[in-house]
């Protein structure tokens, strides 16, 4: 099965560079997939533009500091004419992580510092970039939102939610993983229901708005912060604790660590034993 792979680079060594990449990469052990990769090249976006109106393109190695195009506008321009296709994203180290980490909120699935890219992170970085790809569109294929509370679905959450795992391990941030139950739940499904949509609003208040608030279960609510210069996750976690004691919601956090990195499913786990519910309660 043939990979074709657009590599949109301004800079003639860094392309170059990317094509040496490639080769080593055709046909060798890092795929588990495909057998052959087919690599085009773009100097600008323009040239990318031509390229994905007449290419099948399957996934697009994007630099955002393009001759023609910069930053936050390439990364608009990409999601405008191909929005289908994966994107892994090319960024330099400081100022590049911040854009990396505002183009991931808004739909990139991957990135490299260009310092960093080898074949081993290349590979693993374009897999990475079509299952999330893919598991993206069959999240939005069923529903990404809950109709009751307005909220994300557990589906999209899970999936969300690990994309911010994934980019707290990248840059070395931590990651709380928050998840809330109401108490004193009425036997009045009304009720039930209208204490649900008034727990959610609350989070929602009190979370930040980079932050991911879901519906996650009957009566269980979800949140995902990522620590940040701007706002750091203590601060929203006592926002949170305060929205809690008045929406008469227990919330249990549990943190992801960069230096000692584990799967979502072992945060939600961790989370939930600290729950009122929780069979040691």
């Amino acid at each position: 099965m043939t990979l074709r792979v657009l590599v949109v680079e301004s800079g003639l060594e860094e392309a170059l560079f990317l094509h040496d990449v490639l080769a080593e990469l055709d046909g060798s052990r890092e795929w588990t997939q495909w057998t052959h990769i087919e690599s085009l090249f773009a100097e600008s976006w323009a040239e990318a533009t031509a390229l994905l109106a007449t290419e099948r393109i399957d996934v697009i190695v994007l630099a955002l500091d393009l001759a023609d195009s910069q930053g936050h506008h390439t990364f608009r321009n990409y999601q405008e004419i191909a929005p289908q296709v994966p994107a892994v994203l090319l960024v330099d180290e400081g100022a590049g992580l911040a854009l990396a980490e505002s183009m991931l909120r808004e739909g990139a699935q991957d990135f490299l510092i260009r310092s960093q890219v080898d074949c081993a992170p290349l590979a693993r970085a374009i897999q990475n970039a079509i299952g999330r790809h893919r598991l993206l569109a069959a999240t939005r294929a069923t529903s990404m939102m809950d109709s009751l509370t307005g909220l994300l679905s557990r589906e999209a959450f899970l999936l969300l939610a690990d994309r911010d795992r994934h980019l707290a391990a990248a840059m070395s941030r931590r990651q709380l993983v928050i998840l809330a139950e109401l108490q004193k739940i009425s036997e009045d499904a009304q009720s039930r229901d209208l204490k649900l949509v008034n727990a959610a609003e609350e989070l929602r208040r009190s979370a930040g708005s980079a932050d991911l608030v879901a519906r996650v279960g009957l009566m269980h609510l979800a949140v995902s912060v990522l620590d940040s210069e701007k706002e750091p996750a203590e601060e929203v976690l006592a926002r949170l604790n305060e929205a809690a004691a008045k929406a008469q919601i227990s919330i249990s956090a549990a943190v992801f660590d960069p230096e000692k990195p584990v799967p979502l499913d072992d945060l939600l786990e961790q989370a939930t034993r600290g729950l009122p519910s929780s069979p040691k309660h």
